[in-house]
């Protein structure tokens, strides 16, 4: 003879305040308790979206569908919220600094040549603009000018891609 036997099922409820995330953190935990199944159920029954009487949560019917959430099979829980939080605020972040990324070049580029460009201003200053307006004094105030910013000049330091300018600049000290 056959046998049919009754049960209720068992239902996990929620009302609509539970959040998403602790949604899903609880069916993995219902999962890892309850999935291997016991007396009255085989492997991977319970927890189930089959036999419900109430409508399935969007965010419980999403695990059903494809398990976890992609991060939270990989890291702890609280690793993948503060990711997910974190990609929120960063895309904007984002957004707001790729104009910044293409001014930067340029700016380091003057910021480096201004460092060169200083002492060209001080190497006119000291060459008067006609040649009888300089006198036997003005020489001597001169070399010793053109010596004070050959000191500085050495210490001087810029990255290698901008080292011709400097050696220019050295070399223009010297003519000077």
């Amino acid at each position: 003879t056959t046998l049919t036997l009754l049960a209720p099922v068992a239902t996990l409820v929620s009302n609509d305040k539970l959040h998403p995330a602790l949604a899903t953190l609880l069916l993995q935990a219902v999962t890892e308790v309850h999935g291997s199944g016991g007396l009255f159920e085989q492997p991977g029954q319970f927890p189930t979206p089959n036999y419900l009487e109430f409508p399935l949560n969007p965010e419980s019917q999403r695990y059903f569908e494809s398990g976890p959430p992609f991060l939270q099979r990989h890291i702890p829980f609280w690793a993948a919220t503060l990711i997910d939080r974190l990609l929120v605020m960063l895309l904007p972040l984002i957004a707001l600094l790729l104009p910044f990324m293409r001014i930067l070049p340029p700016m380091y580029k003057w910021r480096v040549r201004s460092r060169i460009y200083r002492w060209y201003r001080e190497l006119l200053a000291i060459h008067p603009a006609r040649a009888e307006e300089a006198g036997a004094l003005g020489y001597a105030e001169q070399l010793h000018e053109l010596d004070r910013i050959e000191d500085e000049v050495i210490k001087v330091s810029v990255p290698l891609s901008y080292a011709d300018q400097l050696y220019n600049l050295r070399l223009h000290i010297e003519l000077g």
